[in-house]
């Protein structure tokens, strides 16, 4: 649909938000129990946080949780019941980031595609995001070499942007229409000063990023072309610790296992966050694993994110440009520097 382009007045917001817990769970960045920022369920609008840096683990926990119940099983001594686990709720994610929203965009895709998955999809179809345009970048983002961010121009359900005493609200979907609906006279027509003035703020938040921090097209002519040495991955390797971080705090991460819970005629069965870094990963029954080296997995793993082959497939490189990869990794085989050093044939360390 076309973009429906609206304002509120900053002192509306807490009657919006208001309108919107009346009817829906609101996920938002909040005060955790310690102090840190957290994607969270709150419970009053006073809650979510408008100036914050963002949470190190990614909102995608919503719509794909670490812990996912799938189907319930049930056996006697006559039958085997087998019931798919639905879960019905409505959620808004409020505030999220730009890469954030890309991200729960790119995982929603990827799980259209055939075999679809319907137990992602029914939680995704219950899901409205609105995202909070980045007017100032976070110090260790590269979303512009991602076309993630610091704004959005399209696939978004509302992007709000801060023009000072408004935030010009961006309704790109019916579900961007439904979450407005309900409290739409503290919504008004964007006049075309509001308009010019948040492509002013883009063009700014881009001017930010001085020297773009990774060339994903270069990286990605060498992956697809098979011009990346062995040696290179190899080496690459010695400073992966396998902790599997990069996997769990990336946007666009879903490697996954399955695991049976429950017992005495009882199970659960559910789908659990798994790392393509782990040794057993791909371990298969008979013994053999197809990766069973460490530079095996990092160069799958990088091939997964930046081939032309997946970014055909997947209408994106498999990466947001968010930056946590660089905050959690002990090794410095963050996305940007493993970028670099496949564009340049040479790894150097941290």
């Amino acid at each position: 649909m076309q973009p429906h382009v609206l304002t509120i007045r900053k002192h509306d917001v807490t009657k919006w938000l208001a309108k919107l817990l009346d009817s829906r769970d609101v996920i938002a960045p909040a005060f955790g129990p310690c102090g840190e920022i957290l994607f969270s369920k709150v419970h009053s609008p006073e809650q979510v946080l408008w100036d914050f840096e963002n949470p190190l683990s990614p909102p995608k926990q919503f719509v794909l949780p670490q812990t996912d119940p799938i189907v319930r099983i049930q056996r006697d001594s006559h039958r085997t019941e087998v019931a798919p686990i639905y879960d019905g709720r409505q959620q808004i994610l409020f505030n999220v980031r730009p890469c954030d929203a890309k991200g729960i965009a790119f995982l929603t895709h990827v799980h259209e595609m055939e075999p679809a998955d319907a137990s992602y999809l029914r939680r995704a179809a219950n899901l409205t995001v609105i995202s909070l345009a980045c007017n100032t970048p976070c110090r260790l983002g590269f979303c512009v070499c991602s076309d993630s961010g610091p704004f959005l121009n399209s696939g978004h359900d509302i992007q709000l942007t801060d023009l000072g005493e408004k935030y010009l609200a961006e309704i790109g979907s019916a579900k961007g229409e439904g979450a407005v609906s309900d409290a739409a006279s503290l919504f008004d027509p964007a006049t075309e000063d509001e308009v010019v003035r948040r492509k002013e703020l883009e063009a700014e938040a881009r001017g930010c990023f001085g020297e773009e921090t990774c060339h994903f097209a270069s990286a990605m002519r060498r992956v697809s072309t098979r011009r990346v040495d062995d040696a290179l991955w190899d080496r690459m390797s010695d400073w992966c610790l396998e902790c599997g971080a990069c996997n769990f705090i990336c946007p666009t991460c879903y490697c996954f296992s399955v695991k049976d819970r429950g017992g005495d005629g009882v199970w659960t069965r559910c789908r659990t966050w798994d790392s393509c870094q782990y040794a057993a990963f791909t371990l298969e029954a008979s013994g053999h694993n197809p990766r069973a080296q460490r530079g095996e997995r990092i160069r799958r793993r990088f091939f997964h994110k930046v081939s032309a082959q997946y970014y055909v497939r997947d209408g994106m490189t498999g990466c947001v440009g968010c930056g946590r990869c660089i905050k959690v990794c002990l090794g410095g085989t963050d996305m940007p520097a493993v970028v670099a050093a496949i564009r340049k044939g040479a790894w150097h360390g941290q």
